[in-house]
């Protein structure tokens, strides 16, 4: 009985702990905003707005991309951006993934943009580089202009770097895109950034993502784990004492209607945030509407 209790003390210890371990268990790199097409990859974002990177290309905040053919060959300055960090002697081990922030050219609605993302082992001025990595995702947006965040996973990695060496992040827009692209990252509100985490993707995350999109990709991926460390509990528990099973079966049946009632609240809270986004819109739509009317019998 007493092994049994300092089981059910550990496993919800481990419960009420995870999303800190989990936290702690990856390595977060960001996508610098100086500097074009190469820049840096950064520990520590910066605040403030997205200026225009590149105010010679377009007029909009962020980096302009035109499409290439030539994938991690392209050199032309308006065709890839590239940043990079130092890691002389460190190895990388783990399953990587990208946050990118983009747009079709000029937020056009009707068209379909794809990015096409390397990650490289480069010397210090980005040349030379080994591919480590490689992932595509497309991106469409809805009516009004408007930023979509999109998560691109790669094949997990096991790398140590030589002397002079450095990890880098290569975008570019392949010829398969119905449109060059905008990307935006740097700031707090668009922050891209590359991930190295120890445990592998809980599910995979839309590959196509509209700016009208709420998702609950976050929430899915905390329930897939809790819902795993729930298990593991009751595993533990069961095993524990053979020979008190009634004590087991009451510290199984609390541990789980204690993760019921966890689960329970997250998942309400979801719902509710997203019911005030639907009913936001919903009374922004019907505003619209009236004002529309009102309009039209005045004429």
């Amino acid at each position: 009985m007493v092994t049994a209790a300092r089981g059910s003390v550990i496993a919800l210890t481990l419960v009420f702990l995870a999303p800190v371990a989990l936290a702690s268990e990856q390595e977060t790199f960001y996508l610098g905003p100086d500097g074009f097409p190469q820049g840096s990859l950064v520990t520590n974002p910066r605040g403030g707005e997205m200026p225009n990177y590149d105010p010679g290309r377009d007029i909009e905040p962020g980096l302009f991309l035109e499409r290439s053919g030539l994938g991690l060959a392209e050199s032309e300055d308006t065709k890839y951006q590239h940043w990079q960090t130092e890691m002389s002697g460190q190895s990388i081990i783990g399953y990587p993934s990208l946050v990118i922030w983009s747009a079709p050219e000029r937020f056009n609605a009707g068209k379909r943009g794809v990015l096409s993302v390397y990650l490289v082992d480069c010397d210090a001025i980005g040349a030379d580089c080994l591919e480590l990595g490689a992932s595509e995702v497309t991106i469409a947006i809805g009516r009004g202009a408007a930023w979509v965040d999109s998560e691109l996973d790669f094949d997990p990695i096991d790398h140590r770097f030589g002397s002079g060496r450095y990890l880098g992040v290569r975008v570019v827009v392949p010829e398969s895109s119905e449109s060059d692209m905008m990307l935006a990252y740097g700031y707090p509100k668009q922050r891209s950034r590359l991930t190295i985490s120890t445990e592998p993707p809980s599910s995979p995350v839309e590959t196509v993502a509209t700016s009208s999109d709420l998702r609950l990709d976050a929430s899915e991926i905390a329930i897939d784990k809790m819902s795993r460390l729930s298990l593991v509990v009751s595993e533990s528990v069961a095993r524990s004492d053979d020979a008190a099973p009634t004590w087991n079966w009451a510290v199984s049946l609390a541990l789980s209607t204690l993760m019921l009632v966890v689960l329970g609240a997250f998942l309400v809270s979801r719902l509710t945030k997203l019911g005030r986004h639907e009913r936001r819109f919903m009374a922004d739509n019907s505003e619209s509407r009236r004002t529309e009317r009102i309009t039209v019998s005045t004429r």
